[in-house]
């Protein structure tokens, strides 16, 4: 069976398929921009996993990662998510 919908936007479903990229998700939106040290102490995941899901996070564009010094701040990505979002919406409306 052939996909309704772009790669792009089966990449966003598959990221936010996992609770704690959920999680993350929330907390990055919640605090607007955020670093990943903060995401760990809230989260209490250990850093490698919180890198792998930030990595899935942002490869799927709903994060994205700015350089402040030696920092990586994370912020979301909401276009990213309102496009996919309302995107399968008015698809499956139609």
């Amino acid at each position: 069976m052939k996909s309704c919908c772009p790669p792009k936007w089966l990449h966003i479903f598959k990221a936010i398929s996992d609770s704690h990229r959920q999680n993350i998700l929330f907390l990055v939106n919640e605090h607007k921009k955020i670093n990943a040290t903060e995401i760990i102490k809230k989260i209490k995941l250990s850093q490698s996993t919180i890198s792998h899901h930030l990595k899935i996070l942002t490869d799927a564009g709903l994060i994205k990662v700015t350089k402040q010094g030696k920092n990586a701040i994370y912020s979301v990505e909401k276009e990213a998510i309102a496009d996919c979002c309302l995107g399968y919406l008015h698809k499956i409306s139609s």
